[in-house]
């Protein structure tokens, strides 16, 4: 986790909707951001601009809920 990131668990809206985990149906998660890696940057060690998503860790089971930013 980053500096900045919460310290527990949180509650996650999106679109107005409150996010439940579809395996567990818990409702805490830690957010994550994730890196969007394709096989040519990597070639070119371009890494940096690839695009990166938003996800949310289920904090009972641990499944990963990705969003694209947008």
């Amino acid at each position: 986790m980053g500096l900045f990131d919460a310290l527990e668990p949180v509650g996650v809206e999106i679109k107005g909707h409150e996010l439940h985990c579809v395996i567990c149906r818990h409702n805490r998660f830690w957010r994550r951001k994730a890196q969007l890696n394709s096989a040519t940057s990597t070639f070119l060690s371009l890494d940096w601009t690839d695009a990166s998503a938003l996800c949310y860790e289920c904090d009972n089971c641990g499944y990963l809920h990705w969003f694209m930013p947008q």
